[in-house]
């Protein structure tokens, strides 16, 4: 019996590791580019901006979501990582102003970098502000010296940007340059209206805009869109599409995430100028500006908490079929 029992020890031993590694999540490389985390001061402003954009709250609305959240639904997923978007530039918001606004800003955006310090290996902490701000450049500033922030996001229809308007199209060359200076990766909401000239608009944010981020790789939100899929995204697209594969202007370093687009009739109040009987068929029109973009510049986004990853990549796999999501799946953005 005695000889019997050290081998009887390892065998019992070689089980109950086996059972400890098979429990653990091994995350694959795959990324999510677009998740918002809530606070409770996030959602106290949030019913309030619902209510100002006349928008009715969901049980989702009232939920607080930090880091832990977010890595279980990775390990769900068996995905590695996460952008996780600070919610400061709600607290810039015109439509909706606080008290002692930047002090909010940068409680919200110290808040984004502790929870990404939980899990520095897998969280990615992007500041954010309304660009528009007197305080915008110093915010960027202070957040980008302390080494917690891999970007920032900046979001045009909720800092009503008009590209229109000279003096902000200054203001918005210097926030891409002070980005490009300290190597931030930008996510940019870009679609700022529901009366929006895709084209117009695009054209400044390419010949206007993004020269003053040549440092640095950009990541326009939603296709250029704001959920859905309507003509005035296609047209944006049609023009990132020449610019991302002509030999004069520096395209590589421009990307794009599906988060928010399907499905395509989401957000009514997004698409209804698209009238039912045209024959404009938005998915057809998605498909052949994807394939003409290329996979390796759209990257994966769900805009959690609208939606989780499974569900999400069933919609992409349904709509634009299996091998394309694989391939936007495996596209990578990273800092250089």
């Amino acid at each position: 019996m005695k000889f019997h029992l050290p081998w009887a020890i390892a065998l019992i031993f070689f089980f109950i590791l086996a059972g400890s590694l098979k429990a653990q999540v091994k995350p694959n490389h795959y990324t999510d580019y677009h998740v918002h985390l809530q606070d409770s001061a996030t959602v106290q402003l949030g019913f309030r901006m619902l209510k100002a954009f006349h928008l009715k709250a969901t049980r989702v609305d009232s939920l607080c979501f930090d880091a832990d959240t977010i890595i279980t639904r990775l390990d769900k997923a068996k995905f590695h990582s996460a952008w996780i978007i600070s919610n400061a530039y709600w607290f810039g918001s015109p439509a909706t102003p606080v008290k002692n606004e930047y002090q909010e800003v940068k409680k919200q955006n110290d808040w984004i970098a502790a929870q990404a310090a939980q899990y520095p290996d897998r969280l990615r902490a992007f500041m954010s502000i309304n660009p528009l701000k007197p305080y915008a450049i110093k915010e960027i500033e202070r957040c980008a010296v302390t080494k917690r922030f891999t970007g920032l996001k900046l979001h045009f229809a909720n800092s009503k940007i008009n590209l229109f308007d000279k003096a902000q199209i200054k203001q918005l060359q210097k926030v891409f340059a002070v980005a490009n200076k300290y190597k931030l990766l930008l996510l940019v909401h870009f679609r700022s209206s529901e009366k929006w000239d895709g084209a117009a608009n695009t054209e400044i944010l390419l010949k206007q805009i993004l020269p003053f981020a040549k440092n640095t790789k950009v990541v326009i939100a939603h296709m250029a869109g704001w959920g859905g899929y309507d003509r005035q995204s296609d047209k944006a697209l049609r023009l990132i599409a020449a610019y991302l594969h002509s030999n004069k202007e520096p395209g590589p370093n421009l990307f794009l995430d599906v988060s928010a687009v399907f499905p395509l009739d989401e957000n009514s109040n997004h698409t209804k100028s698209v009238k039912r009987n045209t024959t404009w068929r938005p998915l057809i029109a998605l498909k052949k500006q994807i394939k003409k973009i290329g996979t390796d510049h759209i990257v994966f986004g769900t805009d959690w908490p609208l939606i989780d990853i499974d569900p999400y990549i069933e919609m992409l796999n349904e709509n634009i079929e299996k091998q394309i999501t694989q391939q936007i799946l495996n596209t990578r953005v990273v800092a250089d």
